[in-house]
């Protein structure tokens, strides 16, 4: 069993703090997908914005890792969970993006896609939660924090399965519109993207438990 530092007391601090940034994207974004009358492309200006927060925050974060990596044995890990973080937030801009065009431009909605979409964003705000626990619990009970880290796991399976789902009704349609055919199909691939991603971060977070435990 490895004891931590502050330095891995700060650098989990701030993977905490883009995870919640995260969230925050996630919400907005599922207002988008189930509330009338939201302002999809203001939605979308929000979702950007709190990205580029992200950004910033993973350089810096990212810099400061580099600054003390001599005394880590994790900073490779840390690393690649900012950059895992960065990209999941990438994509929710995207896809807010994409969907704020759909609306607005394409005028079309389909309530069986809207609905596979909607349940997917729900099962990655369960799955960026599992995460922000997994990291708090690092420094407390690294046990505790695995079992988080593999609740990710089994939340990114469900996610592919509502991703399939999606991918099938989509190509079912008859007669669909091509832009509508790509905006939809991009939306769910980033949507997918992100629970990948975020898979391969709570795997991250299980290889430095396993150090701790």
């Amino acid at each position: 069993m490895l004891t931590m530092g502050v330095s891995e007391l700060n650098i989990e601090e701030q993977i905490q703090n883009i995870s919640n940034l995260i969230l925050d994207q996630l919400r907005i974004l599922y207002q988008q997908f189930t509330e009338q009358n939201v302002n999809n492309m203001q939605a979308y200006s929000k979702i950007d914005g709190i990205k580029s927060s992200v950004e910033d925050m993973k350089y810096k974060t990212g810099e400061y890792v580099l600054k003390v990596s001599e005394g880590l044995i994790n900073s490779g890990l840390y690393l690649e969970i900012l950059t895992q973080l960065e990209k999941v937030s990438q994509n929710l801009s995207a896809a807010s993006y994409r969907y704020s065009v759909l609306t607005n431009k394409v005028k079309i909605v389909d309530q069986i896609l809207q609905n596979l979409a909607t349940l997917m964003v729900e099962k990655l705000i369960a799955a960026i939660t599992n995460i922000m626990e997994a990291v708090r619990l690092l420094s407390i009970n690294a046990k505790k924090a695995s079992e988080k880290a593999r609740n990710v796991v089994k939340i990114e399976e469900e996610i592919d399965d509502l991703y399939r789902n999606f991918e099938l009704k989509l190509f079912e349609k008859e007669n669909i519109e091509m832009t509508f055919l790509m905006l939809s199909k991009d939306i769910a691939d980033r949507l997918e993207d992100c629970a990948d991603l975020l898979r391969d971060v709570a795997n991250n977070i299980l290889y430095i438990s396993f150090l701790r435990e």
